[in-house]
């Protein structure tokens, strides 16, 4: 496969500005168009860039507060920016922690560059993520993989923490997957015709996730689902709270 790396569109992330210009500068020897090459110094800068922008790959560090390397690639797996879940993403860490890996692979991460970055290092590893097979886009089979952290936890998985029985009523509607708005704040649980949960009752619904559900209607048999009505304080889940407009 031939890749033309002056059309390739990069995000990298990094809160040391010095890596962030180290990387980038590799890029452009690489030949990829500056104006191609977006930064984010931190995870929540990062998703409201890929709310904004497509991109074709994300390299991005890992030990960064509140939001890691590995909460960002989480939420992209999720389906909770604009880009596709699947999109390339290429881990830069000073040190390949085990732990860190096992998490990396789990969430299907495309490769591991060592900081800091030396040019062959970054090339390389553009060029292998982008001749990869690319996961099957799954959002929904992603919530489990547990990143350790604080921000995972307040996020994720507080939503799937087991609750009582008699949670309060929620007054709900019934409406269509074609019909469904992004941002919409389930009703009740969202389970796929197999009975298993996609997302529970209290998170709002991404757009990316409403077009999966849409495109693998056979994978799924979800047609339709219960959401709140506007006329009520929405129990949105963290994840669309969070200042990057994330829908979760």
């Amino acid at each position: 496969m031939s890749i033309e790396l002056e059309k390739l569109k990069i995000l990298v992330v990094d809160d040391q500005s010095l890596v962030r210009t180290l990387v980038s500068q590799s890029l452009q020897t690489m030949g990829i168009r500056a104006e191609h090459i977006s930064q984010a110094p931190d995870g929540s800068t990062a998703m409201r860039t890929l709310d904004m922008r497509m991109v074709d790959l994300v390299l991005c560090d890992v030990e960064m507060k509140p939001m890691n390397g590995l909460d960002l690639l989480k939420e992209l797996r999720c389906g909770h920016t604009a880009n596709a879940s699947n999109l390339p993403f290429i881990i830069l860490s000073g040190h390949a922690d085990r732990s860190n890996v096992t998490v990396a692979v789990k969430l299907h991460a495309d490769g591991f560059v060592v900081k800091p970055p030396k040019p062959a290092d970054v090339e390389k590893a553009i060029t292998q993520a982008l001749k990869r097979p690319r996961p099957e886009v799954d959002p929904f089979s992603y919530y489990s993989v547990d990143t350790g952290t604080d921000y995972d936890k307040k996020v994720f998985r507080r939503l799937f923490e087991p609750r009582a029985e008699d949670l309060p009523a929620v007054q709900g509607e019934i409406v269509t997957i074609h019909s469904a708005r992004p941002g919409s704040v389930l009703a009740a649980d969202l389970r796929s015709k197999s009975g298993h949960l996609l997302l529970p009752q209290g998170a709002s619904i991404s757009a990316n996730q409403l077009a999966v559900l849409r495109n693998f209607s056979d994978r799924y048999g979800v047609h339709q689902l219960e959401i709140e009505t506007s006329d009520q304080t929405p129990v949105a889940d963290a994840a669309a709270t969070e200042p990057s407009g994330q829908q979760g």
